[in-house]
């Protein structure tokens, strides 16, 4: 059957089928593509995310299969047309999934082996030589099967801890073979209690426990962190709550603590007239906790009422409930409050679902009996790592190495591979949290930034029985693990950037427009606050020495690589800008722009929006430069450079050709920061920005009009110039329309059309005088694409584009 033939006949046939049908059918077109998929290497990805990569894949098919309600037509018509692209003919399989949706074709008619052929043998063997045989075993299994599945095996598979699913396909496949073994519920739960020192967090921790419990002393604060362990009798669940210190000089120390799958409690005293201070540690979960839900706790200290904008919060945050009542005194709210929050966790999926292999169950309970032998004063805190072998050999684990990974990233025990030659498994969490922050803590009060090695002894010096001189190394190791410190170059040595003294050096380095290049990063809600920390953490190596001092700051650094550039990188106002000087600047900046992605894709909230400097053509005065510089985000440069359209900068009257900035920037698809206002995404090979600026578009098309119509009046064509001015002013005045239905009301875009219209009508004047003016036919292309950019954004029929090319 002919390619078209097919598809017209699919498209009716699925008109014919309800969602839950299409989706189906959609999964099986998916099912029957990836042998072809698979068939080849995948040498497409990066080597370290191949096994990422294809967990994704797999993912995608079981949610497929699982939440089929969600399909769409476009989902069902991608799939098919994967299906049918391939060189072997699926035409009489697709139409006869189509006619029987709830099933597939009989298992007579769809041998993998047989029917594959070469690409099933490689689908395999590319599987197996990336450490992901159990599912090749799996999926030729449903081939065989008649695409039946085993409803309680796919709920295992989607189920399985996101911790897990993020090291790829190869450490699921080890995790699910061992849950078929046997497999055990995890009835762990965590509650994160965030908020400003004194706000009254340990004291909601205690009294979550024992409504009973002692208040804390004024003169108490938590150090670092507490964990404290809470049983709920009635699920069997064990909630251990992290109790976080409310100290500025900690928060950078969060990241490695706070994750997904907890539950949130901030806590607000309300004293504060800083209202912004809820928002900033609601963006700090966000930034480590993904879409992890927060419960927010005004404590009421006296009958001040306290205002905060809940219901604004709640648009822009996954925030479960809002509750105002004192600690202290009001018992009955308390217990209400208690009582939610141990309904939420028992009635939440994240937990309620959530199994691990019995053999994982076991060892984690010999664990935990390790730490708590009699009490926490004499219990365990860390093992070696030949104790956790025998107590995996005990249970009979096998891979014992997957074993101590997947412990690590469900939070019950903590291993570093890197680290291994310390031979530690650390079994509670807080000893490390309290060992960092008391290094933190003891550096900031000395007023210092750094320390070295033979310094732990002094900020241990009450507790070397808990963190003795031969654990010492293995903490400051850490320190650079984490990103916290770097090693200066007189070994042993630990700088704290986040220490550091926030002023700027007397002196920075000059970047001239039109010598430097220039990028930044603008952020709508606070920065994570170690993002900068972390970079000069990256490039230390690299920081700038000015006679005795090296250039850097808690807020900034000046740095110069090899082949002498100079850059700048600071953060100011939720915003990180670099400058780059240097004969190789855009090799430089790319490779500062690759840290600082790879920094915010680290974490889970919100992305800043990445713009670049441009430069303007010509002779352009200082101040406009200095007072009106133009910025760019990377994805608007990016989208009219795919279009070959200039953007039009309305400050200066100019075109500016997007080629350039791409170039000297490196700017690719790959390196975009998907983050900011809209959505984007690739089809034939062309860049689309799903998101519309109407006054962008306004800006950058009433000077392409005006453009053509000076140079047809320079023409003779006075009174066709006369037209387009016109046309440029009713553009001007829909400056005011609110929305598409305005934009159409006003005929603008009808004005447009009979313009686009004359301009490709060969015998008109108009046609003729363009085409005989230098630049005529480039800016008339502009304004056709600007015509189909607004066309395509109101919903009416674009011109062909672009038809004005065939005409040159």
């Amino acid at each position: 059957m002919e390619r078209d033939s097919l598809k017209k006949e699919v498209k009716n046939k699925l008109k014919n089928l309800n969602k839950k049908q299409i989706v189906h059918f959609v999964w099986l077109c998916g099912m029957r593509a990836l042998p072809f998929f698979c068939g080849f290497k995948f040498s497409f990805w990066k080597e370290e995310d191949k096994k990422k990569h294809i967990f994704s894949i797999f993912q995608a098919l079981d949610l497929a299969a699982s939440f089929a309600d969600a399909a769409s037509f476009d989902a069902a018509h991608a799939a098919t047309a994967a299906a049918f692209n391939n060189t072997i003919k699926l035409d009489s399989i697709i139409l006869q999934d189509l006619d029987n949706p709830e099933r597939s074709s009989n298992t007579k008619y769809f041998n993998p082996s047989e029917f594959y052929g070469v690409f099933w043998d490689n689908f395999q063997k590319n599987l197996q030589s990336e450490e992901c045989a159990y599912w090749g075993k799996l999926f030729e299994q449903i081939f065989c099967n008649d695409f039946a599945l085993d409803l309680k095996a796919l709920q295992r598979r989607l189920n399985v801890p996101e911790e897990i699913k993020k090291q790829g396909a190869a450490a699921v496949a080890i995790y699910l073979e061992a849950l078929e073994k046997g497999a055990t519920r995890l009835n762990e739960a965590r509650i994160i209690i965030l908020g400003d020192k004194g706000a009254g967090k340990t004291c909601l921790a205690r009294r979550l426990i024992n409504p009973e419990a002692p208040m804390t002393d004024d003169d108490e604060s938590t150090a670092g962190v507490n964990t404290l362990p809470w049983k709920l009798e009635q699920e069997n669940i064990n909630v251990r709550i992290w109790d976080f210190a409310g100290h500025t000089v900690t928060h950078a120390v969060h990241q490695f603590f706070l994750s997904e799958r907890c539950l949130y409690i901030m806590v607000y005293d309300g004293r504060t007239e800083e209202r912004n201070r809820l928002e900033y540690w609601l963006n700090h979960m966000r930034s480590y906790g993904g879409e992890s839900h927060a419960m927010i706790l005004v404590n009421k200290r006296d009958r001040h009422s306290v205002d905060i904008n809940i219901n604004t919060l709640k648009e822009r945050y996954p925030i479960e409930g809002f509750y105002t009542f004192s600690i202290k005194s009001d018992k009955a709210k308390l217990e209400d409050f208690r009582k939610k929050v141990s309904t939420y966790i028992e009635d939440n999926p994240s937990w309620e679902k959530q199994e691990i292999p019995s053999s994982y169950y076991q060892v984690k309970e010999a664990l935990e009996d390790y730490f708590t032998k009699d009490d926490k004063e004499n219990g365990r805190e860390h093992i070696t790592i030949d104790e956790f072998n025998s107590i995996a050999e005990r249970y009979n684990v096998e891979n014992t190495e997957e074993l101590l990974k997947d412990l690590h990233f469900l939070g019950v025990s903590l291993w570093y591979k890197h680290m291994e030659d310390f031979g530690t498994l650390v079994l509670n969490p807080e000893w490390i949290s309290d060992g960092v922050y008391k290094i933190i803590n003891w550096v900031n009060e000395k007023k210092r930034h750094s320390l070295d090695l033979k310094d732990f002894n002094l900020v241990f010096k009450d507790e070397l029985g808990r963190y003795p001189e031969e654990k010492h190394e293995f903490l400051f190791r850490l320190m650079k693990h984490y990103e916290l410190a770097y090693e200066t170059n007189e070994k042993k040595c630990l700088i704290i950037p986040h220490l550091l003294g926030e002023d700027r050096p007397a002196s920075l380095p000059e970047f001239p427009v039109g010598e430097s290049l220039m990028l930044r990063y603008r952020a709508e809600q606070p920065l994570p606050p170690n993002t900068i920390s972390r970079f000069i953490v990256r490039h230390n190596q690299e920081i700038k020495k000015d006679k005795r001092d090296f250039l850097v700051w808690r807020y900034g650094v000046i740095l110069k690589d090899k082949k002498e550039n100079i850059a700048l990188v600071r953060e100011e106002d939720r915003t990180i800008s670099v400058a780059v000087k240097g004969k190789t600047k855009s090799d430089y900046i790319s490779t500062l722009r690759e840290t600082l992605n790879d920094l915010f894709n680290s974490y889970k909230n919100k992305k800043p929006e990445l713009q670049y400097r441009i430069e303007r053509f010509g002779l352009i005065a200082d101040e406009v430069e200095e007072k009106n510089p133009l910025w760019l985000s990377d994805r608007k440069i990016f989208n009219h450079y795919r279009r070959e359209k200039p953007y039009y900068d309305d400050f200066t009257n100019q075109n500016i050709p997007m080629v350039e900035p791409v170039t000297t920037y490196n700017i690719k698809a790959e390196n975009l920061m998907m983050g900011g206002e809209g959505n984007q995404f690739f089809e034939d090979n062309s860049f689309h920005n799903t998101s519309f600026d109407f006054h962008d578009f306004n800006i950058s098309l009433q000077g392409n009009i005006n453009e053509l119509a000076q140079l047809l009046s320079e023409g003779g064509a006075t009174q066709e110039a006369k037209g387009l001015e016109i046309i440029a002013q009713a553009l001007e005045q829909a400056e005011k329309c609110e929305g598409k239905e305005d934009v159409k009301k006003k005929g603008i875009t009808n004005r447009l059309r009979r313009l686009i219209d004359d301009l490709e009508n060969k015998g008109s004047r108009l046609h003729k005088t363009v085409k005989g003016i230098k630049n005529g036919i480039s800016v008339a292309q502009d304004i056709a694409q600007g015509y189909n950019d607004l066309a395509q954004w109101v919903g009416l029929p674009q011109v062909p584009e672009p038809f004005l090319r065939k005409n040159k």
